[in-house]
């Protein structure tokens, strides 16, 4: 049963400790995949797919499965079909009321969030609003960082096959812009929304002026908090403290678009966020989304600390 992002929704982590039987499909088992390999009990079977047999059973003794993701999938599941599931009913209605009572809680927690008109902005709007535009033919790439695990709590897919680009296992900071460019002109008819931080666009809004000499029109948010709020709250478990490296001096990131040739839209209200997506969507050219938010905000996760013992 399909429980969301893994390890990003705090409802999870009491399902997968009582989990006898795990199947991951492509998904590398590294240190931060893995909650500092705390993720997966110990007394449970893994059954590991992957199309690289050197990915499968990496760090997990599993039941080894290398092959395409989808035909694979396909076979168990007309292999499954033929056994008597009748008896596992009760069990799956039993774990769908406990994801769903999960689900309530984690979304009461977020719904404050998601309607503040706090300032600076609260991403959980910025999230919020931006999934209310959203159609089945926008393709939404974030950035790595906390950008990605914002994307992945809030976001809605409306169709099988939507495309939602993160860098796991791809890429580091600093992707989003450039990838964002890519879907376009792999997909030139499909919208394409970028999400990315300050310290993630920083390393290459350069690439605005790329964008627009060849036509590419893509709206990219950044969430400008003048912070690495990834680093800074590693360092902060680590040791205790932070550096001064993980701030920045106030930025006016429309400005420089404007500078490249781009539109640039500065929010510093929460009530200004979707005029300026619908704006930005609507008006056929690189558009930038600089939204002034809140340094202290924190993404859901599971077990932040975990990713740095």
């Amino acid at each position: 049963y399909f429980m969301g992002p893994r390890g990003m929704a705090r409802h999870q982590r009491p399902l997968i400790d009582e989990t006898d039987v795990i199947l991951l499909v492509g998904n590398r088992t590294n240190q931060n995949g893995t909650d500092s390999w705390k993720l997966l009990p110990k007394g449970a079977q893994i059954i590991h797919l992957d199309i690289d047999g050197q990915e499968v059973g990496r760090n997990y003794e599993a039941l080894r499965l290398v092959g395409d993701a989808k035909l694979t999938l396909q076979a168990l599941t007309e292999a499954l079909r033929k056994r008597d599931l009748g008896k596992r009913k009760s069990a799956r209605a039993a774990l769908e009321g406990r994801i769903a009572e999960g689900r309530r809680r984690h979304e009461a927690e977020a719904k404050a969030m998601v309607h503040s008109d706090a300032s600076p902005i609260r991403p959980e709007r910025v999230m919020g609003e931006l999934d209310k535009i959203l159609t089945p033919n926008h393709i939404v790439v974030a950035d790595a960082s906390y950008s990605s695990i914002w994307s992945a709590n809030f976001l809605h897919a409306r169709k099988n096959g939507q495309r939602f680009l993160s860098p796991r296992g791809m890429a580091g900071l600093g992707w989003g812009l450039p990838m964002a460019i890519g879907a376009k002109l792999a997909r030139p008819d499909a919208p394409v929304f970028c999400l990315a931080g300050d310290g993630g666009f920083a390393h290459v809004w350069s690439e605005l002026e790329t964008a627009r000499r060849n036509g590419l029109p893509v709206v990219l948010a950044v969430l400008n908090n003048q912070i690495l709020g990834y680093q800074k709250d590693a360092e902060d478990v680590i040791f205790g403290d932070h550096t001064s490296a993980v701030f920045f001096e106030p930025v006016d990131h429309a400005m420089i678009a404007r500078a490249c040739g781009c539109r640039g839209i500065r929010i510093e209200r929460a009530q200004d966020i979707a005029p300026a997506l619908k704006e930005g969507f609507a008006s056929n050219e690189v558009a930038v989304l600089d939204i002034v938010t809140d340094p202290a905000a924190r993404p859901p996760i599971t077990s932040f600390e975990g990713h740095f013992e």
